[in-house]
């Protein structure tokens, strides 16, 4: 009976050894798998610009002026009768001034805030009350 009980505590010792190398292959096999997994990447998407459509729906010539509220000048151009213009600029606050070049009409200027948010497009219409946006200059 000794011998039988001296049988089962060796295979008592010697299944408990093959549990516990087991249990530490499979965690270390756990921990190097993670470890060796390449890390998270945080992709951060490229900045898109905000752009600004300025569409001319009248006869006359603009001066479109866009600066920063320092004062830094962004972009002076002017812009054709019936004519559009697409500006990219990075997102951010601007003033924008408007100024309807007319002969045969007083200077109309018009000086805006504007908040442009990066990726958004924005259409800025330039209109006055004696402007069809049509395009028609024949009268009914």
């Amino acid at each position: 009976m000794a011998f039988l009980r001296s049988a089962q505590t060796s295979l008592l010792f010697q299944t408990t050894a093959v549990i516990r190398t087991l249990w530490v292959t499979v965690t270390c096999c756990l921990v190097l798998a993670s470890c060796a997994a390449p890390a998270p990447v945080a992709l951060s998407a490229p900045s898109l610009p905000a752009r600004l459509i300025v569409i001319n729906q009248t006869d006359y010539e603009w001066h479109l002026a866009i600066s920063r509220p320092s004062g830094e000048s962004v972009h002076d151009s002017r812009l054709k009768p019936r004519a559009s213009l697409a500006v990219d600029l990075a997102g951010g606050d601007y003033t924008i001034e408007q100024t309807a070049l007319a002969e045969n009409a007083p200077e109309l200027t018009r000086k805006i805030s504007a908040k442009l948010d990066a990726g958004q497009t924005y259409r800025w219409r330039l209109a006055t009350l004696m402007s069809d946006p049509t395009g028609n200059s024949d009268s009914q």
